[in-house]
């Protein structure tokens, strides 16, 4: 990432935590040129670049709380002494979370609302680079946040939903509520469709046209927009081929690299000593828990020798050997697609694509027919779809190749989130912790409630926090 060595000292930066919903500038002095606005964009463009931030691209630290505490692709009562450090169920990131960690993005969003609604200069490719970054990065911060901080989203609903407090311009008496979830997606969607409407094509900026196109079908994939996902997906898909064999292992042997396979976003692609450290040690880590049988066995017996994601993200002692991967490739929009036509009703398309995906993972893969689906896995703790509706064999076969897929990249809390939040509970030294449906939504920091009353605390927190 090329870095803007720009002092902008007539900026204050707020730090602290109780006013990130504070975006007045106080009257100190606002950058003038597409230059120096994008001083205030390129930090977070950096961070994302060196693994150093978690909440727009989760880094290694993000995914394996996702993975280890919100998910059950791991067994923490086998955890061994030297993994005791690592989080065991979601109460542990709830607890986190609590401290307004995600919380964050809002002082990202703050920055992004200077440049949108301070730059004067809009007839240079400069200045459009800088208004797609800005626009792409505080929709992305609201959609994480959204993810993180709201309910799942019911179809027909989403007007009666608790949304984010959403903040678009400089007011600094303001104390905005909460908005309901149709408002915030409405949001979220606005921003990502004006980032890509300046059709940025400089990977400088990270957020091209493509990448900003690949959060918007997550957005609508989210909140289960099946046909809007479907002609996005199939457009990225072919600008990013989904790839197998060699050129598969390859990129996931090298899950930094932007050039490897079908690589979308990625973080740590310029990293430094401290974050290199960091990851290596969070990829350490996970030697001391094993891989939850739960998740072996999304591996049919017939084709596990020949799945090329068993020999590779896992070894004969069930230890997970796939690096964490933080970003977004092709194969996650491939899936998205095949859930997409399922939802649709469109089963022989659905089917077609999940083949697609399991001919370049599975050696000599079958391809599964409609009228011969193996039954859904009894030890799945999913039951229901997006929808609430019960799997379909359909559903449940696309739903183990997410599994499958997706291992290691901070991926299963959300589809445990999406589809049913089950709750289950995790045994650990001795003791019971159960995973009950509210958590799957994080609490709004306590910090946020005592400077503004008026933002209503998510379901499950208002007696506990």
């Amino acid at each position: 990432m090329k870095k803007i060595f720009i002092i902008i000292s007539t900026i204050l930066l707020l730090t602290s935590c109780d006013k990130y919903l504070d975006i007045k500038p106080y009257g100190r002095t606002i950058p003038k040129t597409a230059e120096e606005f994008a001083a205030l964009i390129h930090p977070y463009l950096n961070v994302i670049d060196e693994g150093s931030e978690n909440y727009v691209v989760f880094n290694a630290s993000a995914c394996l709380d996702f993975d280890l505490a919100g998910g059950d692709d791991f067994e923490a009562s086998l955890t061994e002494q030297s993994g005791r450090a690592m989080p065991f169920y979601i109460g542990n990131i709830v607890n986190s979370y609590s401290q307004s960690a995600y919380w964050r993005n809002y002082a990202l969003i703050r920055d992004c609302n200077i440049v949108i609604a301070n730059m004067k200069e809009r007839d240079t490719q400069e200045a459009n680079n800088v208004l797609a970054a800005a626009y792409a990065l505080r929709g992305v911060a609201y959609y994480q946040l959204m993810r993180m901080f709201c309910p799942s989203p019911i179809k027909g609903q989403f007007d009666k939903q608790l949304g984010l407090p959403l903040v678009v311009s400089f007011d600094m008496e303001a104390r905005p509520i909460r908005s309901t979830l149709q408002q915030t997606i409405d949001q979220i969607e606005r921003d990502l469709k004006a980032s890509i409407n300046y059709h940025c094509t400089n990977d400088l900026y990270r957020f091209t046209e493509p990448v900003t196109k690949g959060y918007l079908a997550q957005l609508y994939f989210w909140t289960e927009q099946w046909d809007k996902v479907v002609p996005l997906a199939n457009k990225l898909i072919k600008l990013y081929p989904l790839v197998g064999g060699e050129a598969y292992k390859m990129m996931v042997i090298n899950p930094g690299s932007p050039k490897e396979g079908n690589h979308i976003m990625t973080a740590y692609r310029s990293t430094t000593t401290t974050t290199v450290q960091e990851y290596e040690s969070k990829a350490a880590s996970i030697a001391y828990r094993p891989v939850s049988k739960r998740y072996m066995q999304c591996f049919a017996k017939d084709e596990i020798a020949n799945d090329v994601r068993a020999s590779l993200f896992v070894n004969k002692k069930r230890k997970a050997t796939k690096p964490i991967f933080c970003g977004m490739r092709s194969a996650e929009l491939q899936l998205m697609l095949a859930e997409s036509y399922a939802h649709m009703g469109k089963d022989a398309e659905a089917l077609a694509a999940i083949n697609l995906l399991r001919s370049l993972r599975i050696k000599d893969a079958q391809p599964l027919s409609l009228d011969k689906l193996p039954e859904r896995n009894s030890q799945e703790r999913i039951v229901v779809d997006a929808e609430g509706k019960p799997l379909s064999k359909l559903m449940a076969v696309i739903l183990n190749e997410r599994r499958k897929e997706m291992f290691m990249e901070g991926d299963r809390m959300f589809e445990l989130k999406r589809n049913g939040t089950p709750e289950f509970w995790t045994a650990y030294d001795g003791l019971r912790y159960n995973t009950e449906k509210y958590m799957y939504t994080m609490p709004i920091p306590e910090s946020e409630l005592r400077i503004n009353p008026g933002i209503v605390q998510n379901e499950g927190y208002k007696d506990a926090i």
